[in-house]
């Protein structure tokens, strides 16, 4: 859970006023000189109050800079990083903002009463063919009670989704945004690097507008049941399958070096005998069915239990 207080009192007299250990982090924010490095300073926060065996962390938020430093700038990157921070898993059951007046209380009212949660992605967010009602999105929604937002958009490569960013995502002030493309970029044989690149720059957009960004690892192919259904060679349908696995294994890698949570949309759709894609949940080698859309509804509401944080 996230809180936002303004309040004079020592973290000792908040810590009584609670009934239990509260950390001060003032120390870890005191110098803070340069703004690039405000969500290693909140990390860094979090993970003192870990190792110290604590559950809540008391934040106070203190301007050191010459300059001033606007509230509306500090109080979503600070909220973003918590948010990524607490979403890996943690023992924190609480982090509360501490904040010294009225404008900078408003501030992270502001940025930690965020309640949205975006989905940017392709077709497969979309819940093609049957529409958005079908999606994955909606029945997530639908099982937390959480305001997901559907943008998936048929036939969108990463490229396309960094295009429209501001648009379907930033705009909607989201606390979280979940991405989830590459299919189409290895149909089309849009280059690896291409592909980090778009994700790399949605990641740092996310970050940028005090959005905390969640990947999703590409849902499998199968191949023959592709080929029934689509044009094309063997050979482009191989070629397609290696560069969705490239761009999977990319992503989970960049993922642990971000510290990003990862949603498996692989797994949930494999056969547990033959380690394939399981043709009971695609309908055409690629897309889901109703079923398949089921299952990848319970990865995110499993994968997500817990490690989301909103305030009251």
């Amino acid at each position: 859970m996230l809180k936002v207080i303004q309040t004079a009192m020592t973290p000792a007299d908040l810590a009584r006023l609670k009934g239990q250990p509260v950390m001060d982090a003032r120390p870890l924010t005191a110098g803070l000189d340069n703004l690039s490095h405000i969500r290693q300073v909140a990390a860094a926060a979090c993970a003192a109050a870990e190792a110290g065996g604590f559950t809540s962390l008391l934040l106070p938020v203190i301007n050191t800079r010459k300059q001033e430093t606007a509230a509306a700038t500090v109080a979503p990157l600070l909220v973003s990083e918590v948010r990524r921070y607490l979403s890996l898993g943690s023992r924190l059951a609480e982090v509360t903002f501490v904040l010294p007046d009225q404008r900078w209380l408003e501030a992270f009212q502001q940025a930690a009463g965020r309640q949205k949660i975006v989905c940017l992605g392709d077709s497969i967010t979309y819940g093609y063919p049957e529409g958005p009602d079908s999606s994955w999105v909606n029945l997530a929604a639908a099982a937390t009670g959480y305001r997901f937002i559907n943008r998936g958009v048929n036939g969108d490569t990463t490229g396309q989704m960094l295009a429209r960013f501001a648009r379907d995502v930033a705009e909607e002030t989201p606390a979280y945004v979940i991405l989830a493309g590459g299919h189409n970029d290895g149909w089309l044989g849009v280059p690896l690097s291409e592909v980090a690149a778009n994700i790399s720059s949605l990641v740092d957009q996310s970050f940028e507008h005090g959005i905390c960004p969640l990947l999703v690892l590409p849902s499998p192919l199968h191949l023959e049941q592709m080929l029934r259904h689509y044009p094309g060679s063997r050979r482009a349908a191989v070629a397609y399958c290696h560069r969705l696995e490239q761009i999977r294994r990319w992503l989970g890698r960049y993922a642990a070096a971000r510290g990003l949570l990862t949603i498996d949309f692989y797994t949930p759709l494999l056969d547990n005998g033959t380690g394939q894609a399981d043709t009971k949940y695609l309908l055409d080698g690629g897309h889901p069915t109703r079923q398949g859309y089921r299952m990848l509804a319970d990865a995110v509401v499993n994968r997500l239990k817990g490690r989301l944080h909103f305030t009251q």
